[in-house]
């Protein structure tokens, strides 16, 4: 819904509000763009987990390519199963690399022209250990297959594949690492063999949020492992099926912090580990990047005080980004008869009315960010000074 702007003087009429909302512009948007970051490196958007019907998804991977421009993903990966081929009998495909090569063709050539990047990629298919692996900026996955009937899929054929996609320089991810088969109760169990691959720095990335799934345990083996963090759809029919788009959800995605933009740019984020993972209007990251996030997505600014208003401070915060902002106020403040939580709609701005602060006072909001996850079951805290 779109709000007018309120005027400062009005705000003494609405002292029973909690905040004032502004929107510059509409915000049922399904639009994954983000702005830059203050340091100046881009904040990319990539899916790095998506099917076709080249193994076990249910669309053309031209289909892939059209949903990624709505969204307006900056990037997306095809990552077709490379053993997984139930639809061999319809689409018999010796190359593997098929899939990705009719998406490229589609985003040159086909009816929209954007600037989405596609990524090369295939899933190395296992039980645990290690489990399903997606392999990244790889330049041909025919290597990588390296069984021919599924009971060869054993631990040192997955781990051959590894070889085969790190000797491409790829990036490797564990992908729904807390998949029910695996680990029933949901806690991720760490065996010598895993250990191993992430030793070897043939498993560098972790899924913490896989399509409509976040999981606390895969949040802590991030941490614990020093893995980057990821967030895919694992997409396998219509984002518009899976998602409830019209009532403003979106897919999961990684978001990359990169120098540039390519994907070169992507692949050294991802290496560095300069992620968050973006669930269900949620973001999900380390310490430092979600800092780094919320002070490049939401500006804090003091409004003129009028006459009457001298033991009071009007504050607008506004939110650059596409996803709401939630946060709840920690500081020794009163909020003008609010109970200190604030919603920063995206793409807008709310005002809040801090009590017994003087506009010339310094102050500081000490802030949690009720949408964010630094830790299992832990939200980032932000210092603002004002």
């Amino acid at each position: 819904m779109i709000m007018r702007s309120l005027p400062l003087f009005s705000l003494t009429v609405l002292l029973g509000v909690l905040s004032l909302t502004e929107h510059a512009e509409a915000t049922e948007s399904r639009e994954l763009r983000f702005p830059p970051l203050k340091d100046g490196r881009l904040l990319l958007s990539v899916d790095t987990h998506t099917h076709t019907v080249f193994s076990d998804g249910h669309v053309w991977p031209t289909v892939r390519v059209w949903e990624a421009n709505k969204d307006r993903l900056d990037a997306m990966a095809i990552t077709e199963h490379l053993e997984y081929q139930p639809n061999r009998d319809d689409i018999p495909h010796p190359d593997r690399n098929r899939a990705f090569e009719l998406a490229v063709k589609e985003n040159k050539q086909g009816r929209e022209r954007t600037d989405l990047l596609l990524i090369s990629g295939a899933e190395i298919t296992r039980k645990y250990a290690p489990g399903h692996v997606n392999a990244l900026f790889i330049e041909d996955t025919n290597p990588l297959l390296t069984v021919k009937l599924r009971r060869e899929e054993t631990f040192a054929t997955a781990r051959k594949a590894l070889k085969a996609a790190k000797a491409q320089q790829g990036f490797m991810i564990w992908n729904h690492p807390a998949w029910p088969r695996d680990f029933p109760d949901g806690v991720i169990k760490i065996s010598k063999e895993q250990q191993s691959l992430f030793d070897e720095g043939l498993i560098q990335g972790i899924e913490v949020a896989n399509g409509e799934y976040f999981n606390d345990s895969s949040l802590q083996v991030a941490l614990d492992h020093d893995l980057t963090i990821i967030g895919a759809s694992d997409i396998h029919g219509l984002i518009d099926y899976d998602y409830d788009i019209n009532g403003g959800s979106h897919r999961t995605v990684t978001l990359a912090f990169a120098n540039e933009r390519s994907v070169e740019g992507i692949a050294a984020a991802l290496f560095q580990k300069q992620t968050v993972a973006v669930y269900d209007r949620q973001f999900i990251g380390r310490e430092t990047e979600l800092q780094t996030l919320f002070d490049s997505l939401m500006r804090f600014e003091r409004l003129p005080a009028r006459r009457n208003d001298s033991q009071q401070t009007a504050v607008r915060i506004s939110n650059a980004g596409p996803i709401d902002i939630e946060l709840e106020v920690l500081s020794d403040v009163s909020l003008n008869k609010s109970a200190g939580y604030v919603t920063v709609p995206s793409h807008g701005s709310t005002i809040i009315v801090v009590l017994d602060h003087a506009p010339s006072d310094d102050m500081k909001l000490t802030l949690k960010w009720l949408n964010s996850w630094q830790a299992p079951k832990t939200h980032a805290r932000i210092d603002v000074g004002l």
